[in-house]
């Protein structure tokens, strides 16, 4: 076996395969034909797949001593696993508060501001998929809003993701 003398940030693994989830779901929203309000009925088991991999990338941040890691991949990693389960509005909401809660712990941790825009977008996600369920009219605007979310969420994600894997050749903002 060989001993490594620096652990490796998992981070960048854990804001690809977020931006895996989303790319998904803004096309679905945006160019795809969505049946209903529920918009993840055709791709639960990517979503329950890609949720219990960023739950063990959550682990990896654990062991790599990266507490708001640990703390926000696990978050992201349960509530992408239980979309996929088929969670509903109140839940979603829930998790939308609780991104917010970690906006304000990543602007007072002083975290790369892509990493609370990434947060915003998540945020957002959950709150529309959310409110969506709720709307008993079904309006037809909550598509565009999500997907327009998701779209923004895969960008940041992927920017984020490349910027640390690259090591300092793309600048973290």
């Amino acid at each position: 076996m060989v001993e490594c003398q620096k652990c490796l940030d998992p981070t960048s693994l854990g804001l690809f395969l977020v931006a895996v989830v989303s790319l998904p779901l803004a096309i679905y929203m945006l160019v795809g034909e969505p049946s209903g309000t529920y918009v993840l009925d055709s791709m639960p088991n990517l979503f329950k797949g890609l949720g219990l991999m960023i739950i063990m990338v959550a682990l990896l941040a654990y062991r790599s001593d990266s507490n708001f890691g640990f703390v926000v991949f696990a978050l992201v990693g349960a509530a992408v696993a239980m979309t996929g389960f088929g969670m509903g509005a109140w839940e979603n909401i829930t998790f939308a508060i609780v991104f917010i809660l970690a906006i304000i712990w990543s602007i007072l941790a002083k975290t790369p501001k892509a990493l609370s825009l990434i947060l915003v977008t998540t945020a957002l996600i959950f709150l529309f998929v959310g409110l969506s369920l709720l709307d008993s009219l079904a309006a037809d605007y909550w598509h565009w809003l999500i997907g327009i979310a998701a779209l923004f969420n895969f960008i940041f994600n992927i920017y984020l993701a490349y910027a640390l894997a690259l090591e300092n050749k793309i600048p973290i903002v």
